[in-house]
């Protein structure tokens, strides 16, 4: 027999994990093929070398449908397959054993692990701010105000955030990254426009991105959006000022930055040391020097076209102790 060719298809080692609930009835069918004395043999004789139907009926002096009936079991449940070769008469079905070791592993799958991470931010809830002048609206009345003034407003019910050239920095929560997790993608999104006095459709602006301090991509904003009025605006929101925005995505990963699906940078994960504190840290700013300066607008949930705040994202694979609850978490 060509033996050579039934090791080739051998499984080996097969590790099965009974956490995952999509392996039960892999399992089930496993351990059906196993319990029973004769389909036990048939491993065992099939172990030391394949054979046919008429070989392991003569062998275990049963009839040819009942060695069938086992075989069936047996090969549905995968630990055994068959092949067509040439034979005295033709070509005769011959069944051999698919694996080396079957194990049943309370750890969980690796694609069982891959978790997600989100987090959403208002506007308004920054960590720090640097610039000569900024200004927020509530669903009922703006704000405007200095750095050194911008904790003494009611920063927390801010929908709508603006700057004409200025830094602002939001905390957000590591712990996907922590306890040995192996963190595949981070990425956030928020709708923003530039920054000028009313609106310009064509006021481009330079707002670069960064992550632990560190510059991970720029988008240039092609214009304070105005001229129609933002769907979520409420009603007293003029219809002269800034009106809504253009979605940005932003994706980190071990190869590179993208903003909306575009490779833009080379800064990856390795470069932004997610677990060197107790948070991370998101600022958005015009870097002096840029061609651009032109600040900022940062729409939240109740400004703009888009019902949502600043949305952190993650998606990582849990270290196996961490529990599997897969709950989206902020």
């Amino acid at each position: 027999m060509a033996k050579d060719k039934h090791n080739a298809n051998i499984k080996k080692e097969w590790t099965i994990s009974v956490l995952d609930s999509d392996n039960y009835g892999e399992i089930e069918r496993i351990c059906k093929a196993l319990g029973s004395q004769i389909r036990l043999n048939l491993i065992k004789q099939l172990t030391y070398k394949p054979m046919t139907v008429v070989e392991l009926a003569k062998l275990n002096k049963v009839t040819n449908s009942t060695i069938l009936f086992h075989l069936d079991l047996l090969t549905a449940a995968g630990v055994v397959e068959s092949r067509y070769l040439p034979g005295i008469k033709g070509k005769a079905q011959v069944f051999f054993t698919n694996f080396t070791k079957i194990a049943f592993s309370r750890v969980a799958d690796e694609k069982d692990r891959t978790m997600f991470f989100r987090q959403e931010i208002p506007v308004g809830d920054y960590i720090d701010v640097k610039g000569a002048n900024f200004g927020f609206a509530t669903s009922t009345q703006s704000y405007l105000f200095t750095d050194s003034e911008a904790y003494s407003q009611p920063r927390h019910e801010a929908l709508l955030l603006w700057t004409p050239c200025g830094k602002v920095t939001y905390g957000v929560d590591n712990k996907f990254c922590l306890g040995g997790n192996t963190v595949e993608e981070i990425g956030f999104s928020m709708e923003i426009c530039s920054e000028t006095s009313f609106y310009r459709n064509d006021w481009k602006s330079d707002i670069t991105f960064a992550i632990n301090g560190v510059d991970i991509a720029t988008y240039t904003s092609p214009g304070d959006f105005g001229g129609i009025r933002g769907r979520l605006n409420p009603d007293w929101w003029a219809n002269e000022n800034s009106q809504y925005g253009t979605l940005v995505n932003v994706t980190v990963t071990s190869t590179g930055t993208a903003i909306n699906n575009t490779a833009v940078s080379k800064v990856n994960l390795r470069d932004l040391r997610l677990d060197k504190d107790n948070r991370l840290t998101l600022t958005v700013y015009n870097k002096q020097g840029s061609k651009h300066l032109g600040g900022f607008n940062i729409f939240g949930r109740g400004f703009g076209n888009h019902e949502q705040d600043i949305v952190f994202t993650a998606k990582y694979t849990a270290a196996q102790t961490e529990n599997k609850q897969k709950t989206p978490i902020g």
